[in-house]
């Protein structure tokens, strides 16, 4: 294992001195082995990590120190910027539009940055990793060239790192508009920086291959997958409590999971409701689908592990708090305490959920539907 580590630093260093030396030739305008000249590279880098025109971020090479250039973003600018010699910092959000989205995960663990990756390729959604000057990893969202809206792609990312245990994770652009005292919002270091492709940083790198950076850096660029903003809005319509009105339109599914296709027997709310999460009625919910996953056969702590990782899922609108492991508890309790014969179908916090050709539906009646019991503490939620 030490040798395998070993082996993919001596490769990345080895990688990333190539790279830094193509760099390089740039100011001479010379063209490298993947026949691209230094006018097509930089139009290539604008496509990829354009922003606002008339500003743009850098740092004190000696301090570290993040500094704002209030002036045009040239190609010289850029050119410096791959040559070594003055970094480059993208702001990302214009008006709000943006051109990519990043995510920045500030460890050098892999692990948050591979979750992150795995489950926006669940949703359709290719993501790219670099990693950063310093510290940790940048994942990169390329978007469709006109942009994007900056709201959208911010609630998909958001709600990709609730999904996976991250949600304090940082994504770029930070506002969803310029507004107000917003003039600029935060700029975000580009990739590529002459400087740092030396060290192997600054690069994307291959998850697949030990993290070893991409040969040619300029041919992935070329060859990105953008997210278009139909993407997510199809995203966002199945991440949203499904209501009774669509416009007509069929109801949105959710993309393919990894997880294993057995569904234990849950009636199809349930299997909504576990993959997506809610937004409201967290504590009739958890009851719910405590009962569903006490009539699937489950024990009383294989339930409670399953609506832990649930409760990760959900999104509480109005800005309250997620339901607490304590909460958890006590809804499972009561669910495993009595046998209860309705499935709750009439309830809001199930309604938004339910599929018109569910048998459970069609089979219980509003008179064999029971209220949750009086020892559940009521919801505000």
């Amino acid at each position: 294992m030490v040798d395998r580590c070993q082996r993919a630093v001596d490769a990345v260093t080895a990688l990333g001195f190539r790279l830094f030396l193509v760099l390089r030739t740039e100011g001479s305008m010379n063209t490298h082995g993947g026949g691209r000249s230094t006018a097509e590279k930089l139009a290539l880098f604008r496509a990829c990590f354009s922003g606002l025109t008339q500003v743009y971020g850098t740092f004190d090479l000696r301090s570290g120190r993040a500094l704002q250039v209030k002036e045009s973003v040239t190609d010289r600018v850029i050119l410096r910027h791959l040559q070594g010699i003055q970094p480059y910092g993208v702001y990302l959000l214009n008006h709000d539009r943006t051109r990519a989205a990043v995510v920045d995960f500030d460890t050098d663990d892999t692990a948050p940055a591979m979750r992150f990756l795995d489950r926006a390729r669940d949703w359709g959604l290719r993501g790219y990793l670099e990693r950063s000057k310093r510290r940790g990893w940048h994942v990169w969202l390329f978007t469709a060239q006109r942009g994007v809206s900056a709201a959208k792609v911010r609630r998909v990312a958001l709600a990709i790192l609730t999904e996976i245990g991250e949600p304090r994770t940082e994504v770029f652009p930070k506002q969803n508009r310029l507004a107000g005292g917003c003039s600029f919002g935060n700029f975000i270091h580009a990739p590529l920086f002459g400087a740092k492709v030396a060290e192997g940083r600054t690069v994307y790198v291959d998850p697949e291959s030990v993290f070893v950076p991409y040969a040619d850096q300029w041919q992935l660029l070329a060859a990105v997958e953008r997210v278009t903003e139909s993407r997510l809005d199809a995203v966002l319509r199945a991440l949203a409590p499904i209501t009774s009105d669509h416009n007509g339109e069929t109801p949105p599914t959710h993309p393919a999971s990894t997880a294993p296709a057995r569904t234990f027997g849950l009636p199809p709310c349930a299997r909504r409701m576990l993959m997506e999460g809610v937004t409201e009625y967290q504590r009739i919910a958890c009851f719910r689908l405590a009962l569903h996953l006490k009539k699937a056969g489950l024990s009383k702590d294989m339930a409670l592990i399953c609506l832990r990782a649930w409760a990760t899922k959900n999104r509480p609108t109005d800005s309250k708090r997620i339901i607490t492991p304590d909460e958890i508890d006590a809804q499972v309790r009561a669910a495993y305490q009595a046998t209860y014969r309705g499935c709750g179908c009439e309830e809001p916090a199930v309604t938004p959920f339910c599929a018109a050709s569910c048998p459970v539906r069609r089979a219980e009646s509003p008179q064999h539907s029971l209220s949750r019991p009086q020892s559940i503490p009521a919801s505000s939620e």
